[in-house]
């Protein structure tokens, strides 16, 4: 076997393997604890797929409008855009599923950020 085709050969077994697989970018969404104080429940939004594949990222404030009696959000607004409508979306539809302790919040400005973190090889 010539010299080319060993190294052909060898790209195509580590491919197969995982060790030359693309890289891929790690994403997060971060809201940091202090807006999640008196909550009972409070989950992050997800990382929409067409903005990670775009690299879209950015940070953005939402004002919740909670019910004294319930604690339930009953509004969310968009103080401070990401500038992706998708990533806005996304945070807007899991600040509606926060819920708080009855009476101990009024409202709420949250920040949340959507960030790309670096490259991690990925392993297929």
């Amino acid at each position: 076997m010539n010299p080319r085709n060993k190294i052909v050969v060898t790209a195509l077994v580590l491919l197969q393997i995982g060790f030359l697989s693309p890289c891929h970018a790690v994403e997060m969404v971060t809201i940091d604890a202090k807006y999640k104080k008196d909550s009972v429940v409070a989950p992050e939004p997800e990382y929409p797929v067409k903005s990670r594949n775009l690299g879209h990222q950015g940070q953005g404030i939402y004002r919740l409008v909670v019910n004294d009696k319930s604690g339930i959000v009953d509004e969310v607004k968009v103080l401070k855009t990401t500038g992706s409508r998708e990533l806005d979306a996304s945070a807007v539809m899991a600040l509606f599923k926060w819920k708080f302790r009855p009476g101990a919040v009024k409202q709420r400005d949250v920040l949340v950020k959507f960030t790309v973190t670096g490259w991690t090889r990925g392993l297929h």
